[in-house]
């Protein structure tokens, strides 16, 4: 029979136990005994642990990679939006690929409207000011002097990432990010911020905290190379 490492430290853990009852009593082996196996509790979700952030780190890293690959596409194309920025949006509006509107329509960045008269309804938050009515069931949260509400809305319903990315890229170029070739990812976000991409308050220094903590501009350099 083949003796495998965990055979080997049982026959320890046991021998060392009948060891303990030998010249302790057997008061004494049991409080070894649950100190050991609280020990191995502790050493196992500490691996679990370490196993679900290697998981989710690996799941994190796949999804830039989707979103990095078509960025880099349509920068090389249309020169708009840099793949950072792209990237940092796609995780924010999406929560790193879970939400619904992503897995049901590929729309990555809650852009409303249709595509190729294709839509999918979806519930957002909006921010306004605290003096703005709301009708009434909808769910308002306060955020200092602002309200977030929930409301439903339409947005547009894509066929592929790619498409998206596309999509995104001629939005961005006709509203929000008029000029071309513009290479940083920080006066990028401020564009986005300045002309109303968005209506969260924090929208750019989100963006670019997300390409900072997460080496998103390494995208940057192997598109603009």
């Amino acid at each position: 029979m083949k003796i495998t490492k965990g055979t080997i430290a049982k026959r320890i853990i046991l021998s060392l136990f009948l060891l303990v009852i030998l010249y302790g009593g057997y008061k004494v082996a049991m409080q070894v005994r649950n100190t050991m196996r609280e020990n191995a509790i502790e050493k196992a979700d500490k691996q679990r642990i370490i196993d679900a952030q290697k998981a989710d780190a690996k799941r994190r890293h796949e999804f830039a990679e989707t979103i990095a690959k078509p960025a880099i596409q349509v920068w090389n194309k249309e020169h708009v939006v840099l793949p950072s920025i792209v990237i940092a949006q796609a995780i924010q509006e999406s929560n790193w690929g879970q939400s619904k509107l992503y897995q049901k329509a590929y729309n990555i960045f809650g852009v409303k409207g249709t595509y190729n008269g294709k839509s999918i309804s979806y519930y957002t938050d909006e921010y306004v000011s605290k003096d703005t009515k709301v009708a009434k069931g909808v769910k308002v949260v306060m955020e200092g002097d602002q309200k977030k509400i929930s409301v439903p809305a339409t947005f547009r319903k894509y066929p592929s990432v790619y498409a998206a990315v596309e999509n995104h890229s001629t939005v961005v170029a006709l509203n929000f990010i008029k000029k071309k070739n513009v290479k940083s990812y920080e006066e990028q976000a401020t564009m986005l911020q300045k002309n109303g991409y968005a209506t969260d308050p924090n929208y750019a220094k989100s963006l670019i905290a997300l390409i900072k903590q997460y080496d998103l501009a390494k995208y940057d350099q192997q598109a603009t190379k």
